[in-house]
């Protein structure tokens, strides 16, 4: 069985930088330099590119390259790096080899868009991917792929490097079938962030992933750190008081998932920078509720980006 060194890190949390893009939409190598070192500072375990948080729908192979350089010069050695991989399956299959050149511990598989959905052939595919990766696989369960179920998990169960289940789905009685039935052969990531570690850290998942780690690292790692001792009490009062509200912001209008991690990233004096379509800006309001928000936080800072 393929070694996995990444679980040598966890439990712990993982976080998702953003892809920053200025105003006319051009990648900003430089910014995601900047906003990397907090991220490097803090307690995070690894560091996941390319995410749904990092935009990887909208990349081209050249941007996505320059994003796995970056993550090499900067990040290799500090924690562990994880690529998100998706689109077409060439397409993939080259992300892939490129996160696997960059340094990756893993990869983060992404279901493609399927005309025709079938689970032979998203089988097919992710075997392929795989093949290609070389390294530790995670699969991603996320909520336009909806669960992924016993059936093609049985399928791939044959494929030694996927390893891993990112769960950005939520359904706990599905992973609670997943542990009887696969026991310990996918290790199981709560992709639901910290709203969900109360839940999942009672089930024994310990691993969880987060956005607001782009800009309040602190809040994400108290609440690891109060995991860790059972203080549940403690992390259901972050939740009411931070974390819950910001989601609230997040969930008021349908293509705010990144925006809002990016505006939050610019008012805390960061360089989120702008989202590219499909994805939307916050509004004016909403990005006023933000900062009176981050400023109850202590996150505001006096020199936030204007973008």
């Amino acid at each position: 069985m393929m070694s996995n060194p990444l679980l040598k890190r966890f439990p712990g949390v993982i976080g998702f930088p953003v892809t920053p893009f200025s105003a006319d939409g051009v990648f900003d190598a430089a910014a995601l330099e900047v906003n990397l070192q907090p991220m490097l500072e803090s307690g995070l375990a690894a560091l996941a590119f390319c995410g749904s948080n990092g935009e990887l729908q909208s990349l081209t192979l050249d941007e996505y390259q320059q994003v796995a350089n970056v993550a090499a010069s900067v990040a290799q050695g500090r924690k562990g790096l994880i690529f998100g991989v998706g689109q077409s399956l060439r397409v993939a299959e080259e992300q892939a080899r490129t996160a696997r050149r960059a340094g990756a511990d893993a990869i983060l598989l992404m279901a493609p868009y399927m005309s025709d959905p079938n689970e032979p052939g998203l089988a097919a595919y992710y075997r392929q991917v795989a093949e290609a990766a070389e390294i530790p696989v995670s699969l991603y369960q996320t909520k336009w792929s909806g669960v992924l179920p016993l059936s093609l998990l049985e399928r791939l169960a044959e494929v030694d490097n996927i390893r891993m289940v990112k769960d950005e789905h939520g359904d706990l009685s599905h992973y609670l079938q997943v542990r009887r039935h696969f026991g310990e052969r996918f290790y199981w990531i709560n992709g639901m962030a910290e709203p969900f570690v109360p839940s999942y850290w009672k089930l024994g998942v310990t691993t969880f992933t987060s956005g607001l780690a782009c800009f309040i690292p602190r809040i994400t790692m108290e609440i690891f750190e109060a995991a860790q001792r059972d203080d549940f009490a403690r992390i259901n009062q972050l939740l009411d008081e931070v974390v819950i509200p910001l989601y609230e912001i997040r969930n008021r209008r349908p293509g705010y998932k990144c925006s809002m991690i990016k505006t939050g990233m610019n008012l805390a004096g960061l360089k989120g920078g702008c989202v590219r379509p499909p994805l939307i800006e916050l509004s004016r309001a909403d990005r006023e509720d933000l900062a009176e928000l981050l400023e109850k936080a202590g996150a505001l800072s006096p020199r936030g980006v204007t973008v």
